[in-house]
């Protein structure tokens, strides 16, 4: 069952990554807008902070992707950890530095946060010692 769980959220941590990197790397205006919110709160150029975001987010998909093929357990502790904290950074963003958060992005900042605990817990007691 555990095999079945961390599988599923290989896939949809992959497909969330991937979901939301596109529109920032091909600077959709829905993505240059939010990210305008953004530079009024930190001293980074918007344009800058949405392409760093896509490519960190490319970048997790494609991290988790290689985790899943190959099963390297460092690699998954990696990818998770990036994933958290990214996550956990999303969420102070949407609280401190957009007038109203969009709890559709809250909600699915938690879900990731959530599946990169169970994964970095999972992965921790594989760990041979």
């Amino acid at each position: 069952m555990k095999n079945i769980t961390s599988k599923s959220i290989n896939i949809l941590s992959i497909l969330a990554m991937t979901f939301f990197a596109i529109p920032k790397l091909l600077g959709q205006p829905t993505s240059v807008a939010g990210f305008k919110q953004f530079e009024k709160v930190i001293p980074l150029d918007a344009e800058f902070f949405m392409i760093f975001t896509g490519i960190s987010e490319l970048s997790m998909a494609i991290l988790i992707l290689y985790f899943a093929i190959t099963q390297k357990i460092k690699v998954g502790m990696f990818a998770y950890a990036f994933l958290l904290i990214t996550m956990i950074t999303a969420l102070g963003l949407e609280f401190i530095a957009r007038p109203e958060p969009k709890m559709v992005l809250v909600i699915i900042a938690i879900v990731l946060v959530i599946f990169s605990v169970y994964q970095l817990l999972t992965l921790k007691n594989k760990v041979v010692v």
